[in-house]
C-alpha cells in the first residue's frame, strides 16, 4: 500500500472536492475560499467569496466556468474567465431553504439539492428536495421527500442522477433521459 502523504494543511472546513485538469478543487467554508491543489501540494486560492455568502459546494459548467452554491442567500454564483464572480441564477423561487449540493451534467443541466429544515438551528425535521436549473435559465423542483439530500453524481452518459440521502442511509437513482 502506498504511503499516505499530506498535501495541504490549514483548511478550516474543506468540502466539495472535484478533480479537474490535474488539480483537486475544493471549498473552504470558513475561509470563504475555493482552492485548487495540484498533486505536489501547490495550492492556489482561485476565488474568495464575499461574506455573508459561503462557497458551500462547487462544480463546473461544460465550458469550464466554475459554479458556486451559496446557501445563505439562494444564489448560484459563477466565476467568469476574468476571475469575477457574477450571479448565475436566483433560486429563491424554487426553495426558501437554499441549496447545499450541486452537480452539473455534460449537457449543462445543473442539479441542486437542499434539506427541508435548518439543521444548525435545531428546526424540526422536514424532507428535502432536488431542483434542476437548465442551460436556458429555467429552474424547477424535480424531486422531493428525500430525508437529507447530500452528495450527488451524474453517470457519464448523463442518463442517471444519483442522490445520497444522509438521513435515509441510501442512494436514490433518478432517470435523466432529457
Amino acid at each position: 500500500m502506498p504511503e499516505v502523504q499530506t498535501l495541504m494543511t490549514g483548511l478550516a472546513f474543506g468540502e466539495s472536492p472535484r478533480w479537474r485538469h490535474g488539480r483537486l478543487w475544493l471549498s473552504d467554508w470558513v475561509a470563504h475560499e475555493v482552492i485548487a491543489l495540484d498533486p505536489e501540494g501547490r495550492s492556489e486560492v482561485v476565488v474568495r467569496v464575499p461574506f455573508p455568502s459561503i462557497p458551500m459546494c462547487i462544480d463546473f459548467l461544460p465550458d469550464g466556468r466554475l459554479l458556486i452554491v451559496s446557501p445563505s442567500d439562494g444564489r448560484l454564483m459563477r466565476r467568469e474567465p476574468d476571475g469575477s464572480l457574477v450571479a448565475h441564477a436566483d433560486l429563491s423561487g424554487v426553495s426558501d431553504r437554499g441549496f447545499n449540493e450541486i452537480v452539473v451534467d455534460g449537457r449543462g443541466n445543473t442539479y441542486l439539492n437542499g434539506a427541508g429544515f435548518n439543521l444548525m438551528t435545531g428546526e424540526e425535521f422536514a424532507p428535502g428536495i432536488v431542483a434542476l436549473l437548465t442551460p436556458d435559465g429555467s429552474a424547477r423542483q424535480v424531486a422531493d421527500g428525500i430525508a437529507f439530500p447530500n452528495g450527488m453524481a451524474v453517470t457519464p452518459d448523463n442518463s442517471t442522477l444519483i442522490v445520497a440521502d444522509s438521513y435515509g442511509r441510501e442512494l436514490t437513482a433518478f432517470s435523466n433521459r432529457r
